[in-house]
């Protein structure tokens, strides 16, 4: 058990060693996600192939495609009941680990469940994401590294945003996306240990990915600043669609709840709805092709489709609705990259009505798409910076900025006057946690240190440490502020910027961290 003195110099003193083990854990998710991007690629390749519309007269062959999808289905339907942490996009998984509420137990075997399982799913044509389950994957990576060198459970932490980090930028090919996501959706404050770990894991991350994929950007599309428009008119539609792109926003966060509770509520076997949503699957993998899988493809292909705004709709919807009946399975996958789709599919449609009504260039289709992305991202994950980011290093032109800046944050104000929370947060709190039984289990009986950050107009902000009622068996140890550390009184006031350290016992972790964390920052 350690005391107060011996957990404050650990914590001073164990900066190298998790430098060293964020740099490994960045190494090994970088390989792993990179072959996981790599077979998905090889599945996407197989199944445009063999299940498309050109086979739509060869019955006994689609008959027997037909099965293998739905073995398919049974087979990820039993990876997904045999380990249940692996379901779903992973993030929510993720945050639940940092906050106590969820734990690995078997972190290799959950880790191998999640490969597979997301690449068959994605690779059979379910509307999902690689990039969730590639979080997820640095997770485990980072939880595996941890247990093996004994970590406490504040490096832990470090490590798995790191790995979160890591798995992010590997997806993507996006380092600066994978440390703004983890700041912005995963830990929601920002300390100089913090940014280096998940900056030494999203760069050791990207460079191994880089040996798989080139440097070529994720998206290969030909981007280009529309020029020779009035700036006063541009900035000005920027701000429309960044509306638009907020309702649009919440349509697409009710419809992934709803049908999620719907799929849930239907009282029918559980491999009936497995059947009903391999088949689903299967027939537009024959019909309507460019709505299954992640979607990456079509996202390339938009700005080249000539159909018109009402086939651009229907593709919209069908999209939106396979997502929401994908994800409500719980098989392993993301809605990240579909999210992508959809706001690139919302941005052709802007650009083609304006089209309509201004002489305006056809590079206003391609430049739309892309603020379509970032700001659909932003009006339903509620992160303006990774949204920004990560267009920007996925398309690789930074002639943008200024737009994807304002379509973001009009997207996000009107978000938040819609009062609709993040949905990597209302997904979290859906989530089953660790009851305290089993989290006691896990954990042992000493103590362990915890992080609080002080936010600018937060509940912490500005009071005294007596005024703030802490917990039982809670302890605060010390209070940094302008890099500097010391032992804090009662009547010490806190502000923004600073750092609390609170000693705590291990199995009070899950039932106190969030709550303290939320004061902090809230």
């Amino acid at each position: 058990m350690l005391n107060t003195e011996e957990s404050l110099k650990q914590i001073r003193n164990s900066n190298g060693k998790l430098y060293f083990l964020c740099l490994m854990v960045g190494l090994i998710t970088g390989v792993i996600v990179s072959f996981y991007r790599y077979a998905l690629h090889i599945f996407n390749v197989l199944r445009e192939t063999f299940v498309s519309p050109s086979t739509l007269t060869n019955y006994p062959f689609l008959i027997k495609l037909w099965i293998i999808f739905l073995v398919i289905g049974f087979f990820i339907d039993f990876l997904y009941r045999k380990y249940p942490r692996t379901s779903g996009s992973g993030i929510p998984q993720v945050k639940g680990i940092i906050l106590g509420t969820v734990h690995y137990k078997h972190w290799f075997e959950q880790l191998m469940a999640k490969f597979v399982g997301g690449l068959f799913g994605i690779g059979a044509g379910l509307s999902l994401g690689r990039e969730g389950p590639s979080v997820q994957l640095g997770s485990y990576v980072a939880s595996g590294i941890a247990k093996s060198f004994h970590c406490n459970r504040v490096d832990e932490n470090y490590l798995i945003t790191s790995g979160a980090s890591a798995g992010l930028a590997g997806a993507f090919g996006a380092p600066l996306a994978g440390v703004m996501f983890s700041l912005e959706e995963l830990h929601k404050f920002l300390t100089a240990k913090l940014i280096i770990c998940i900056f030494v894991a999203s760069i050791a991350s990207d460079f191994i990915g880089r040996r798989f994929f080139g440097i070529d950007t994720a998206f290969s599309m030909l981007v280009s600043y529309p020029k020779d428009i009035n700036p006063y008119l541009q900035f000005s539609l920027y701000i429309l669609f960044g509306m638009i792109l907020a309702f649009f926003g919440k349509l697409f966060t009710m419809t992934l709840i709803k049908i999620q509770d719907i799929f849930q509520g239907i009282r029918i076997s559980r491999w009936m709805k497995v059947v009903f949503v391999m088949s689903t699957s299967f027939l537009l993998c024959l019909v309507l092709p460019e709505v299954t899988g992640g979607g990456h493809e079509l996202v390339e292909s938009l700005p080249h489709l000539q159909q018109g705004i009402l086939f651009l709709l229907f593709v919209f919807l069908i999209k939106l609705l396979f997502t929401s009946l994908s994800y409500a399975t719980g098989f392993a996958g993301g809605i990240f990259l579909p999210m992508l789709v959809l706001g690139a599919i919302l941005g052709k449609i802007f650009a083609l009505l304006l089209l309509n009504f201004f002489p305006f260039g056809s590079d206003i289709i391609v430049h739309f798409m892309v603020l379509g992305m970032v700001g659909y991202f932003v009006s339903v994950v509620r992160a303006p910076i990774t949204g920004a980011v990560l267009i920007l290093e996925m398309t690789g032109s930074f002639d943008h900025l200024l737009a994807l800046v304002t379509v973001s944050v009009v997207a996000f104000y009107v978000t938040a006057l819609l009062k609709l929370a993040p949905v990597y947060d209302i997904l979290y709190d859906r989530m089953p946690k660790d009851d305290f039984e089993e989290t006691h289990e896990v954990e042992s009986m000493g103590k362990t240190l915890i992080v609080v950050p002080v936010a600018a107009e937060s509940y912490l902000d500005g009071k005294k440490i007596s005024e703030v009622e802490w917990g039982e068996e809670v302890l605060v140890v010390a209070l940094r502020r302008n890099e500097t550390e010391k032992i804090p009184k009662g009547d010490t006031r806190m502000q923004s910027g600073d750092n609390i350290v609170l000693l705590l016992p291990e199995s009070m972790v899950a039932e106190v961290k969030e709550t303290i964390l939320q004061k902090g920052i809230e």
